[in-house]
């Protein structure tokens, strides 16, 4: 007899429990869909240099809460209506790192946009982003002035040349191209202070079309350390470079030189003829 009387009491509460619940409760939610193409990079090209870019991610802030990293382009939904603040962060590939999506860039400020969400209906953001105003370019090379602002290696086989047949954007371009009696070849920047040593990001940026990997790193004081090694590429490709770990680690110097070049030692060069084309190169610090 209790137990029927236990059994009665569970089965009408949970009678009680079904019964409450509203049909809304019981109906899926219907979500906003945002959808987002592309995001523009947008410079002042005299202070920042070209609006060359490869963002390849939306990192997606609504009301300063993450809603998901998509990649571009990207369609998603949202489960929140009415007035909101959309803040969009570009993501980019980082070279140096050894994974397949990105990371969110942190010299671009986000995209900024206040939207009304209606649920069922589509939004679409034309996202343009700008380097933040706190962004320190080191160093800028367009290959469109008459002098290029380029060191050399005592060794170095050969230089770097304007050229116009083949260009990222403008008018020039640099082209390094090896004879096959050549096997060596290496270009710094000039010497570079207030490049920061605490851990914070300084990347190296440039678009690249090579038939050889090519070596980047810096020089200090106390002299060269290689940090890693842009890979083949058939068209021009974008590249963002992370020198912080390598800047970080190498002893204190009163300034720095990054450098890249190549070298046949070991092993063979991939062709008879290494060709080097290089365009809008910076070095971007806080």
């Amino acid at each position: 007899m209790l137990h029927n009387i236990k059994l009665y009491n569970l089965l009408f509460l949970i009678g009680v429990i079904f019964f409450s619940c509203s049909k809304e409760d019981y109906e899926a939610q219907v979500p906003t869909y945002i959808s987002i193409n592309q995001i523009t990079l947008t410079t002042d090209y005299a202070t920042e240099g070209s609006a060359s870019s490869k963002i390849t991610d939306a990192w997606v802030y609504i009301n300063d809460d993450l809603v998901g990293v998509y990649e571009l382009p990207a369609k998603f939904p949202v489960l929140k209506e009415g007035n909101v603040t959309v803040k969009v962060f570009a993501g980019i590939i980082d070279f140096t790192l050894d994974q397949p999506r990105g990371v969110r860039y942190p010299f671009y400020d986000p995209h900024v946009e206040q939207l009304n969400l209606v649920a069922g209906e589509t939004i679409e953001i034309n996202a343009v982003v700008s380097y933040a105003t706190s962004a320190t370019f080191s160093w800028l090379e367009d290959f469109e002035n008459a002098s290029l602002s380029f060191l050399y290696h005592s060794d170095s086989d050969t230089v770097i040349n304007k050229q116009s047949v083949d260009v990222k954007e403008g008018v020039y371009a640099g082209q390094v191209y090896l004879e096959n009696s050549m096997d060596f070849f290496e270009a710094t920047t000039v010497g570079l202070t207030g490049v920061p040593r605490n851990a914070t990001p300084v990347f190296l940026e440039l678009d690249l079309k090579t038939n050889e990997p090519v070596l980047v790193g810096i020089y200090t004081d106390s002299g060269q350390y290689s940090w890693f090694t842009l890979n083949t590429a058939t068209t021009w490709r974008k590249c963002y470079v992370d020198l912080a770990g390598i800047i970080n680690t190498a002893p204190q110097s009163s300034e720095l030189k990054v450098f890249f070049g190549i070298k046949e030692v070991s092993a063979l060069f991939l062709t008879n003829n290494p060709e080097i084309y290089l365009d809008n190169l910076k070095l971007v610090h806080f």
